[in-house]
């Protein structure tokens, strides 16, 4: 006997049906799970953590410096071809063996760079427009031929404090160090010795994230002479503290805050603290090493409410 044949539009439906019901069921599984996993939020455990910033100081060095000139034509000598201080009236160079000497204690350079009477304060600081192109100094050589009123090299009056314009970005640790306009100072780090000196700010001024700041440094060797130049690196104090995900932290009013977690249920908190990075956040004050910290909070708060909030 032959089975009797379902239409095919029987069978549409009855597929259909079996698809409802299957999106259905994975539909309501899929509101239960995203509520489950809401109302269990993932928690992380604050854990101590010392922070500190470091950046690069890229700037230019000034100092006060006059021109000496040959008082004649001649031979030009040096008693020594490298930077280094003279007393007053003592021998610099000499023309056809005439000696040239110092009219005041200071370094003496027996050089030149070309940004010699033009390198000024009132032409670097005022805007944020890039430094200037310079050249390192050119060292002028014994036996030079020169005619009277011909640079012989410059002198930099001592004692002198040398001073440094640099860019610098604006971090929060930077910007903590830098409210106190008057009494400011901020630690650097020159490459050749590695040690870390305190620099007095004189002024700092800003353009969005970027600082400029006007430097008194602590040190102030001949060599520096031969490049208006200055690298090192800035280092902020450590400070101790608790690192979480950014994703912890939401902003309410103004105020940076957690779900501390407390029993069965999260409490938020105010903390104090700043980005550490585009992934973390540094904190402060609020939180103490150990305590249990809701991961994702700003999700789980806009969607449940914080009076929702179950941990277990």
């Amino acid at each position: 006997m032959r089975r009797k044949r379902v239409p095919l539009y029987l069978r549409l439906i009855q597929y259909a049906v079996i698809i409802f019901i299957f999106a259905t069921g994975y539909r309501f599984y899929r509101l239960w799970y995203e509520s489950y996993r809401l109302s269990h939020p993932q928690i992380i455990e604050a854990v101590s953590t010392n922070y500190n910033e470091v950046q690069p100081l890229d700037g230019i060095l000034l100092w006060d410096e006059q021109l000496i000139y040959a008082p004649q034509s001649g031979i030009l000598s040096y008693p020594s071809e490298r930077p280094h201080i003279v007393s007053k009236g003592e021998m610099i160079a000499a023309l056809d063996g005439a000696a040239v000497r110092a009219p005041y204690p200071a370094y003496f350079f027996p050089g030149l760079d070309g940004q010699e009477g033009s390198w000024v304060y009132t032409k670097l600081w005022p805007d944020f427009a890039p430094f200037p192109e310079f050249q390192d100094a050119q060292m002028i050589a014994n036996g030079t031929s020169l005619s009277r009123g011909d640079p012989i090299g410059k002198l930099v009056p001592q004692p002198q404090v040398l001073r440094c314009i640099a860019y610098l970005d604006s971090t929060p640790s930077l910007s903590r160090v830098l409210r106190n306009k008057e009494n400011a100072s901020i630690r650097i780090r020159t490459e050749h010795d590695g040690k870390e000196r305190k620099a007095d700010v004189v002024a700092v001024k800003s353009s969005g994230q970027k600082l400029k700041v006007y430097l008194r440094l602590p040190f102030f060797p001949p060599n520096m002479l031969r490049t208006r130049k200055f690298t090192a690196s800035v280092v902020t104090d450590v400070q101790k503290g608790v690192m979480v995900p950014d994703t912890a932290v939401i902003t309410r009013g103004g105020k940076n805050m957690v779900f501390v977690v407390q029993g069965n249920s999260p409490e938020l908190r105010v903390v104090e603290g700043f980005p550490a990075d585009e992934m973390n956040f540094f904190i402060e004050k609020g939180v103490s090493p150990g305590n249990k910290l809701v991961l994702n909070a700003d999700t789980l708060s806009q969607t449940l409410g914080d009076e929702n909030i179950r941990i277990w």
